[in-house]
């Protein structure tokens, strides 16, 4: 014959443990959900703050080439280097790569030069404009000519450097300059 339970026995220490037990593996599994949280969000901000870095470097860029004056550009595959003109001051404006370093380096008269990094961790830089006529150039002015009219549009392309992985992401950007505003 069993031993008939009685209302007010209780739980059976093998039930207490059986419960515990339980309670442990779902504690152990909240806790790794949100380890695993915190570090997506840390490499999440990472990442933003690089992408924010990014978009700083564009945005300088394409203020000194909307002030871009109609005169001598000069372009090959890993720099740029033009005349820019802000209210009566001028100044010759170069961008090119250095030691995976994005480098903006601005020449005004009388005056020493002025070097300001933009970006570190670029792989390669390329730089292309495009003519009057709608095509695009990797050398200007033109081979065989001394000058050129000023673009109508500039483009670079960034290969950045990656912190995972073999391969670099690229950013392309697309900037019209004044000569073909209302093209």
């Amino acid at each position: 014959m069993t031993a008939e339970r009685s209302r007010d026995a209780g739980l059976s220490l093998i039930e207490v443990l059986v419960s515990l037990a339980i309670f442990a593996v779902i504690g152990i599994a909240g806790l790794a959900v949100l380890n695993t949280v915190a570090r997506t969000g840390e490499r999440t901000e990472g990442r933003l703050e690089r992408l924010a870095e990014i978009d700083r470097a564009f945005l300088i860029i394409r203020r000194d080439l909307a002030q871009i004056t109609p005169s001598a550009v000069t372009l090959d595959t890993q720099s740029i280097a033009f005349q820019r003109s802000q209210g009566l001051a001028s100044a010759r404006v170069a961008y090119r790569l250095d030691d995976a370093v994005m480098v903006r380096q601005i020449e005004m008269p009388q005056a020493p030069p002025v070097r300001q990094q933009l970006l570190s961790g670029i792989a390669s830089a390329q730089w292309r404009v495009m003519d009057r006529a709608r095509q695009w150039h990797s050398i200007w002015p033109p081979a065989g000519e001394q000058t050129a009219p000023t673009p109508i549009a500039a483009e670079v392309t960034l290969s950045i450097g990656r912190t995972e992985g073999p391969v670099p992401h690229s950013v392309t950007r697309l900037i019209v300059l004044p000569a073909g505003q209302g093209r």
